[in-house]
């Protein structure tokens, strides 16, 4: 984040009165395009909201009125570009593809586009910031934690996965190489790299 784009003086307070006009969806679109399009033009270090205001036609003061911090746009941004509502996986499927199903529309985030550098630029936000750390994994709990946590015990009554498996251990085999991915080697993410991910948390979870 630029030096430049500290919060005005009254944002704190302003965030407490949540004052002033309610947010319009285009003008909230506007923005997180905008922030969209500056992570991945310029990474989270060199994220600047006065660009963002420029580019969105909007005040840096409604920005900040509308989000506590900078890393929160930035972790916003990257989750607006996921589908609303993702393709549901009957619950009759194979158990493959309904786990791929809860990490493809963030890998088909990531390969479209500047994906790969936007959504590096809010991880890094997410790490950087607390409000924005809880941002980013109140969508992955409520997006895959759970409903993983759901397939596995499911699963598990079935004898297909051990029944002593382990939630983090599986959330960490299907994303963390993503991550690394992103973060660490700065490499695309493959198209085939979700089947790849699946079958390395089953196999961990294959019983004895």
């Amino acid at each position: 984040m630029a030096e430049d784009d500290v919060p005005p003086a009254d944002a704190e307070e302003a965030q407490k009165r949540r004052v002033g006009p309610r947010r319009s969806e285009a003008s909230t679109n506007a923005v997180l395009v905008a922030a969209y399009t500056e992570l991945s033009e310029h990474g989270w270090r060199g994220f600047s909201v006065d660009r963002v205001a420029k580019n969105a036609k909007a005040s840096k003061q409604t920005i900040y009125r509308w989000w506590k911090s900078a890393a929160c746009l930035a972790v916003d941004a990257a989750l607006a570009t996921l589908a609303e509502k993702p393709a549901s996986v009957p619950t009759n499927a194979d158990i493959r593809d309904r786990v791929a199903a809860l990490i493809e529309p963030m890998l088909v985030a990531v390969r479209t586009g500047d994906g790969a550098h936007a959504w590096r630029g809010a991880l890094l936000a997410a790490a950087d910031d607390s409000d924005a750390g809880e941002i980013f994994r109140g969508w992955f709990s409520e997006s895959v934690k759970i409903p993983l946590r759901h397939i596995l015990a499911e699963q598990a009554l079935k004898g297909v996965v051990r029944r002593d498996w382990d939630i983090d251990l599986a959330t960490e085999l299907l994303f963390g190489p993503v991550w690394h991915r992103l973060i660490a080697m700065r490499g695309p993410v493959p198209e085939v790299y979700s089947r790849r991910l699946v079958e390395s948390v089953l196999k961990a979870l294959t019983p004895a």
